[in-house]
């Protein structure tokens, strides 16, 4: 439930909070990734190339590298920028993963990979991990053939399981696409051991819609996670108050919307994850449709760059820091 569907008496009261919006620059593909069969899915950046990972099981990764993204953001005439493929080899998860739907998240830590897998079988979701390498001469990726790991779902949503992957030294957290309170009692999320998979867990917030990516850990152990909503997944979501519009507000594109396109940041501290008190960043919604972010990753201190999977097409954006 967003802050305009609240009663009356908040919204008088919260009417004076009118929060800041941005408005993405959109970065122009050209070539196979404008193919919505590529539907992407994660985002991260391997050294100086962006890694955009496709959810089917194509064979290949796309990398775009930074040289070009800033000359497109730099340029008042920007080219489109064509990705180049590099392989990505995997076991036939078709086969070997009953109900297996595709690639979900990536995150490297040097020259090894974790990637997050969903799959349905019958009325269930189930989610999995995973780990490769890449080979820094080549950039050929590769996932090894230890079978993944899978994880028991928190709860049983249709289309929804580990949509997101942290690195945090040997450990990587997964998060779990929906987590709002009337969803989970306790939104607490995976930690999985890189050294010997032991599985344990850690404390999270409750934040409503989804979180669909997240960015890597700073200097200061934050990161931004994609936090979107798009109004065909009420009943799915079955969304509660919005804590985070009634303590910032809303961007005057969401005051007027049920949609939801936000970058929030979290904090590591003291062995839990919290909300870090920076505002969450709105981003100017587009007023025909929602665009459903999959990737996250930082953009040195610029900004952020933002991808969707294909819905409403294959976008690349870049989220401005004012």
């Amino acid at each position: 439930m967003k802050l305009k569907q609240l009663s009356l008496p908040f919204l008088f009261i919260l009417s004076f909070l009118s929060a800041k919006e941005t408005r993405l620059v959109e970065i122009s593909l050209e070539g196979l990734i404008t193919n919505p069969k590529q539907e992407i899915s994660g985002l991260d950046w391997y050294e100086n190339d962006l890694v955009l990972l496709p959810e089917n099981l194509g064979g290949f990764l796309f990398m775009i590298s930074k040289d070009e993204i800033y000359a497109s953001l730099d340029s008042n005439t920007p080219r489109p920028i064509k990705p180049r493929q590099t392989p990505f080899l995997t076991p036939d998860y078709s086969t070997l993963i009953p109900g297996f739907e595709g690639f979900e998240s990536i995150a490297f830590n040097g020259n090894r990979f974790a990637v997050t897998l969903e799959a349905k079988e019958g009325e269930n979701m189930h989610g999995y991990i995973t780990w490769g390498t890449i080979d820094p001469n080549t950039l050929e990726a590769k996932i090894n053939e230890q079978m993944p790991l899978e994880l028991p779902l928190p709860v049983q949503v249709n289309n929804m399981t580990y949509e997101s992957a942290l690195i945090d030294g040997d450990n990587v957290i997964l998060f779990y696409e929906a987590n709002g309170k009337n969803i989970r009692d306790s939104a607490w999320q995976y930690v999985v051991s890189m050294k010997d998979y032991s599985v344990s867990k850690i404390n999270y917030p409750h934040i409503e819609y989804r979180i669909t990516d997240v960015t890597r850990l700073d200097d200061h152990n934050r990161f931004w996670a994609i936090n979107y909503f798009w109004p065909g997944d009420k009943k799915r979501l079955k969304p509660a108050l919005d804590s985070l519009s009634i303590m910032f507000g809303e961007s005057e594109t969401h005051q007027n919307s049920d949609a939801v396109e936000r970058l929030v940041e979290f904090e590591l501290f003291n062995g839990k994850i919290q909300f870090s008190n920076h505002e969450p960043i709105q981003i100017e919604l587009n007023k025909n449709e929602s665009r459903n972010w999959e990737g996250i990753v930082r953009l040195d201190e610029k900004g952020f760059l933002i991808v969707t999977d294909k819905f409403p097409g294959s976008l690349l954006g870049f989220v401005p820091i004012n």
